[in-house]
């Protein structure tokens, strides 16, 4: 993933599209610009989702 790419990732369970214009390396997280204009910093990236709900974090991106 870069900047600029367009990804596509969860939001309260609803599958949205966006490009991404910040990568923090540090913590493994990507933030990004939905095309309905909104800004979601530091989306994490799952493989599987947590088994205790209250570690789902409201948006997020689920690799396959």
């Amino acid at each position: 993933m870069k900047i600029g790419d367009t990804i596509d990732f969860l939001c309260f369970g609803i599958p949205a599209t966006g490009e991404i214009y910040e990568i923090d390396k540090a913590n493994k997280t990507v933030s990004v610009l939905a095309r309905d204009g909104y800004k979601y910093p530091n989306i994490q990236t799952f493989k599987t989702l947590p088994k205790k709900k209250k570690d789902i974090p409201p948006w997020y991106i689920l690799k396959k």
